[in-house]
């Protein structure tokens, strides 16, 4: 009995991994299922800690690193260069700083305190990769179906999320490494259990007490129909790519084949436009256009708009003359009534890998008589202190026109409604090849659709004209940039404490 018991104490940190990785592999990513983003850590962090020396590390972050490429299957696209591989590598380090700097400073604190390492280093890894590329992978997204929790991020932001999540891991083995003993861990025990009770109570109250009361505003959104996206296969089979210098009488035949595209689609935008609708919404380049072709494409859409007497947002992608010398532009014009141009918006973030413009960073503002709007592009929504612009600017009504990919589909677009609720205003963002979704400020669904599921890929949405003051949008990434701090000290401390000893 002392053998098999001795042979179980060797083997069960070993359950314990395979256990979490297992679990971890469903945790984020590409398969979400949301209990285990809160479960996997607990039995990883237990494999960790019960391994007295580096080699539990090194084998934990060996097997994320085999596990990323299966949870960021077609999130990340096939690069050239061995580019995708780095960039799963880079995600699986996001995952394991976590359990590193739990393992190198935890142990150096005392009591309960020595759980907010855990939380406060997985906060700052997503925050630092948010600066650079976005907040993908975060915690936080895989938590979007529990309304209540999320409400948190209109106070804190997305991170509140991901701290409430990964703290009940080191919460968890805290208790464990007492033993269970109640007298030892029952302040602990009540701190997070009070702490996330307060966050769920805050949740229901705001989602039951504060929905929106406005009036709303009708918004129709489509993407191409299959007529326009034949022609564009049509400009594909003769060589026409924006990546391409073509001679002059090539940009000459290619802008026949657009135009004929231009009247299909203005023609559908005008067939969407009922009474009641007061905008329109096209997605992420939608189509091309020439640079010699764009003003008078631009004049389509003025003369669109004061026949209907609607708001359109144009969203298309413009190949300059010089091109490739010239970068092209990702971008979008909101057109008002009258057939004057409210503003033109060039994407901020192009996607890594792509050549495209870059924009100036600075989000577009218009007061219209159904409320204040802006606007980004896709990619951009995945930047929280750009986005932050807008709640600081007190915006009600964001447009997002976006184009995703079956991998990314729903994931991305849930992503962005993360930003409507830490802001403030309500969200229409219309998607080519992924879910087209338009929220209120609660994150809560007004309309939906998807461009794999539907033959119709327009969406008619009621949106509440007035967006709310959140917390949020007045402090931003404070709570991020605290953990950071708290983050910085702990290790300050750590090592002082050695120096002492």
């Amino acid at each position: 009995m002392r053998k098999i018991k001795e042979k179980y104490n060797l083997l069960s940190p070993y359950i314990l991994l395979i256990a979490g990785i297992t679990i971890f592999i469903i945790s984020n990513g590409k398969w979400i299922v949301p209990i285990a983003a809160w479960i996997a850590p607990v039995f990883l962090l237990r494999f960790v800690r019960s391994k007295k020396s580096f080699p539990g590390l090194i084998i934990l972050f060996v097997l994320i690193v085999i596990a990323s490429p299966l949870m960021l299957s077609g999130i990340i696209p096939s690069l050239p260069g061995g580019l995708t591989y780095i960039l799963t590598t880079y995600y699986a380090f996001l995952w394991f700083f976590p359990y590193l700097a739990d393992k190198l400073i935890a142990n150096k604190l005392n009591g309960f305190i020595s759980t907010l390492v855990f939380p406060i280093a997985a906060v700052t890894a997503e925050y630092i990769n948010n600066l650079f590329y976005g907040s993908w992978a975060s915690v936080a997204y895989t938590q979007f179906d529990d309304l209540s929790l999320i409400q948190i991020s209109s106070v804190v932001g997305m991170w509140g999320v991901t701290f409430i999540v990964m703290w009940l891991a080191s919460v968890a083995n805290w208790i464990l490494d007492n033993k269970f003993e109640w007298v030892a861990v029952r302040k602990g025990v009540l701190i997070y259990s009070i702490t996330l009770l307060l966050v769920l109570i805050y949740g229901g109250l705001r989602l039951g007490i504060f929905p929106p009361q406005s009036n709303t505003v009708t918004i129709a959104s489509f993407t191409a129909t299959k007529e326009s996206e034949n022609y564009l296969s049509e400009m594909e089979k003769r060589g026409f790519h924006s990546s391409i210098k073509m001679a002059e009488e090539d940009r000459a035949a290619q802008s026949v084949i657009l135009n004929a595209v231009y009247d299909e689609v203005f023609e559908h935008n005008k067939e969407l436009i009922s009474s009641d609708v007061s905008l329109t919404i096209w997605p992420e380049a939608l189509i091309k256009v020439l640079e010699e072709d764009e003003a008078a494409f631009i004049d389509r859409g003025k003369e669109l708009a004061t026949e209907k007497n609607v708001y359109l947002l144009l969203a298309y992608f413009v190949i300059p003359k010089d091109n490739p010398g010239r970068l092209g532009e990702n971008k979008s014009v909101f057109i008002n009534p009258k057939g004057f141009i409210e503003w033109e918006y060039l994407k901020t973030y192009p996607v890594p890998g792509s050549t495209d413009k870059a924009g100036e960073g600075i989000l577009p503002l218009s007061d219209t008589h159904f409320g204040r709007v802006s606007t980004t592009i896709c990619y951009d929504m995945d930047f929280t202190g750009l986005i932050n612009q807008a709640g600081k600017a007190n915006i009600d009504i964001m447009l997002v026109p976006a184009w995703d990919w079956k991998a990314i589909d729903p994931l991305h677009a849930r992503m962005a409604v993360y930003r409507a609720i830490e802001n403030g205003f309500s969200m229409v963002r219309q998607t080519g090849n992924g879910l087209s979704i338009a929220v209120d400020y609660l994150g809560r669904t007004l309309a939906a659709m998807d461009h794999f599921t539907t033959d119709n890929h327009t969406m008619i949405t009621k949106v509440p004209v007035r967006g709310v003051i959140t917390v949020y949008a007045v402090i931003g990434d404070l709570f991020a940039w605290l953990c950071i701090a708290g983050l910085l000290f702990t290790i300050g401390w750590s090592l002082f404490r050695r120096n002492d000893v």
